[in-house]
């Protein structure tokens, strides 16, 4: 061989050597941040999390990151309420939301090692039918039902939402989507269900069960279940999209698996700590909660509580929290024993989360949130929609057109469909209904679209174009190309419910 193809040969073999090296994309992710010093970490910390919570109208919020597997640094930022300006430290109490889902998965496998508990026997195996049927609110043999499907539903479908229960639809009978195990779909519903049978073989209420199995074996000392009265000179209140607060405490009296836990970022952190460390549940059994049960979307997938992800420096596992006014963020890598925990009084509490996560630990922006399609505090339907609502309606309309030129990919049918419902929630309805038919105009073959404004029409009380937008919504259902049939069937069934609602009053 010439010492020229020797020379080529070479950096052939050197190139191959460090493409190896890089990401399955192609493309080079920003690394986590294992090796920082912690003075850099919190400085920088310090420094950006005010300017965030600033710019996206977050009065509190509370922190907690994990290095090594260890509680690395916490703290508190901002106010419990705007009302009283009493600053929130690292002991203040949040609503943790839907953060409660995989702490009570975690009670649950612990359920499964001491054999109380199978991950593949039919829940419908532990409870009489009486208790089932008094729960559902029908017979199990209710024409429609599909009780086929809902005596197969197990404990393993439950925690990684592929039972085919609802989440929060009512109806004559509950509706049930699709066969257990067949596809994901978020279902609160199902936890409680899950919550039952454990009550059950327990004969506790579930607040005492994770008190003595997860919150003191754990040292959460500051977390519950349920409303404490000591909340009421710890805990945060809540405050709307536009930072407003009625000041009051949402007190919950009745534990529920998916929602109710009270806690801060220093003890959720803990329980995050826990499952990095294979703490209170055998390795093999954290490893299963860890597993991809069900696909997602492109390289998001459900554990057994948690929601999954693969990225460039590893395999993730998160959840987010949303209550409205509690909005918050978990994320860990178990194999770098990196985390972070935040938890807000704000329903802007998501929009930061990307910033957040890149500050706090570094690596993929994403990690849950692009799949659940959160607007950050600088997307352009966050832009759009501080517009409207400063100059109305008219701004909306005259807007559209720029930010569809301008940003086509971010500013699409999801973007747009969020502003509106923001608008919504603020009883902004005039500028809502103004948005959502622009989005109907842009994309008249999603059923979405015509759902979202039939009841911006409706909560506006205008029942005739209600009703005309509905049912613009079920014929736009068959010929709607969208990937989640999920969703699809969700509209369906909402907006057969609403119409016959709606034609019953008329």
């Amino acid at each position: 061989m010439s010492k020229k193809l020797r020379k080529s040969a070479f950096f052939i073999i050197l190139f191959g050597f460090l493409t190896a090296l890089l990401p399955a994309s192609g493309q080079t992710a920003p690394p986590l941040k294992t090796g920082i010093p912690r003075e850099e970490l919190v400085a920088e910390l310090e420094r950006i999390i005010p300017d965030l919570m600033k710019k996206a109208n977050v009065p509190g919020l509370t922190i907690a990151v994990i290095r090594d597997g260890k509680l690395l640094w916490t703290k508190g930022f901002g106010v419990k309420s705007t009302k009283t300006n009493e600053p929130v430290t690292e002991d203040t109490i949040f609503e943790a939301a839907s953060l409660t889902k995989p702490f009570f998965a975690y009670a649950a496998m612990m359920m499964v090692e001491s054999g109380e508990l199978s991950l593949d026997r039919p829940l419908i195996e532990y409870l009489p039918r009486e208790k089932i049927e008094q729960e559902l609110g029908h017979s199990l043999d209710l024409e429609g039902f599909h009780g086929d499907w809902f005596r197969k539903i197990t404990a393993r479908h439950v925690l990684s939402h592929s039972s085919g229960l609802p989440h929060g639809e009512r109806g004559r009978p509950l509706p049930l989507f699709f066969e257990p195990g067949t596809r994901y779909r978020y279902s609160a519903d199902g936890y409680m269900y899950l919550q039952r049978v454990m009550e059950y073989l327990k004969g506790k209420p579930l607040e005492v069960i994770m008190k003595e199995m997860v919150i003191d074996p754990l040292g959460m000392a500051a977390s519950s279940l349920v409303w404490q009265e000591r909340y009421e000179k710890e805990a945060a209140v809540g405050h709307d999209v536009l930072g407003e607060t009625d000041g009051r405490f949402r007190k919950r009296k009745q534990a529920h698996a998916g929602a109710t836990l009270y806690t801060t970022a220093k003890d959720y952190a803990q329980f995050v700590i826990a499952m990095m460390n294979d703490t209170g549940l055998k390795p093999e059994t954290i490893q299963e909660m860890l597993r991809p049960q069900i696909d997602v979307s492109k390289d998001v997938f459900w554990g057994l509580g948690f929601g999954l992800e693969r990225t460039p420096n590893g395999d993730a596992f998160w959840q987010w929290g949303d209550y409205g006014i509690f909005r918050n963020y978990i994320v860990g890598y178990k194999k770098q024993k990196i985390g972070l925990v935040y938890l807000t009084n704000s329903f802007n509490g998501l929009s930061i989360s990307q910033d957040l996560v890149r500050a706090a630990i570094g690596g993929d922006k994403e990690l849950g949130i692009a799949y659940l399609g959160y607007d950050q505090h600088d997307s352009p339907g966050t832009s759009f929609f501080k517009a409207v609502l400063e100059k109305g309606a008219d701004e909306a309309v005259r807007l559209f057109p720029e930010f569809r030129k301008k940003h086509p990919d971010e500013f699409n049918e999801a973007a747009v469909n969020g502003v509106g419902y923001q608008l919504m929630n603020i009883r902004r309805h005039k500028e809502a209904i103004a948005v959502l038919k622009l989005n109907v105009d842009a994309f008249p073959g999603s059923a979405n679209v015509y759902d979202s404004l039939a009841e911006a029409y409706l909560n506006n009380g205008d029942k005739e174009l209600a009703i005309t937008y509905y049912r613009k919504a079920l014929e736009a259902i068959p010929k709607d190309t969208a990937a989640d049939k999920g969703r699809l069937e969700r509209i369906k069934t909402g907006a057969e419910q609403k119409l016959k609602e709606l034609e019953k009053k008329q």
